[in-house]
């Protein structure tokens, strides 16, 4: 019984010391004076006095700049460049129109379709030909017309007077009649030859001169009374 109370007291007094080192300061024996700890490197201790008063809220951060992207260049109108000055060609000659003068051949029973209707159902075509400068319109005419050069046939016409010896002598404005003077003799082709040569060379001459109507005469004849007699 003694030895079982004895046990009992040393437990106690194990249990009392154990209970008294947890008390002690970290590392210290009883009774040890608790030293301070060093601060930590870099550590300040505050001296100033806590501000009072209400505390300033935090301005919103700044929204983050973004540089816009550089806007393309946006196309200007120009004002075209004027267009270099050029020499405008002239046109071509074309029906009525000519640089030289015109000699009429006609379109055998052609109906109109390529010229002025007349005779017997042919049309009568004006073929424009080259004046040499300063010479007489109505001389080249009435060479083209007579000589038997076969401008006609080239064109695909028919001319009436090719089969008649003719040569011009002279002409001229008598007011708004022009005036042919021929020579040689006169040949028709036929009975719709003479309306084809009373037109071709009435025509011609009046084309050559700008005159409104033509009188002609072989060797000092009316062309009418030549035309008569064949």
């Amino acid at each position: 019984m003694k030895g079982t109370t004895e046990a009992v007291a040393a437990l106690c007094l194990s249990l009392a010391l154990c209970l008294a080192g947890c008390a002690s300061p970290v590392g210290g024996a009883p009774g040890e004076a608790r030293t301070t700890q060093p601060a930590s490197p870099g550590f300040v201790q505050a001296t100033q006095e806590p501000v009072t008063g209400p505390i300033p809220m935090p301005l919103p951060a700044p929204p983050p700049h973004v540089n816009p992207p550089t806007a393309a260049p946006r196309p200007t109108t120009a004002s075209p460049l004027a267009p270099a000055a050029l020499p405008v060609p002239a046109p071509l000659p074309t029906a009525g129109e000519s640089t030289g003068t015109t000699v009429y051949f006609v379109a055998i029973g052609d109906g109109g379709s390529r010229g002025v209707r007349f005779g017997c159902d042919d049309s009568l075509v004006a073929v424009h030909v080259a004046a040499p400068p300063g010479s007489d319109p109505l001389s080249v005419a009435m060479g083209q017309l007579l000589a038997p050069d076969g401008t006609a046939s080239r064109a695909g016409l028919y001319n009436a007077l090719s089969g008649s010896a003719l040569r011009y002598v002279s002409g001229y404005l008598d007011g708004t009649t022009a005036v042919v003077n021929l020579s040689g003799s006169l040949r028709p082709g036929g009975v719709c030859d003479q309306p084809r040569i009373e037109t071709q060379l009435a025509q011609t001459a009046v084309a050559a001169t700008g005159a409104s109507q033509a009188a002609i005469y072989i060797d000092g004849n009316t062309l009418a009374d030549v035309l008569s007699l064949r």
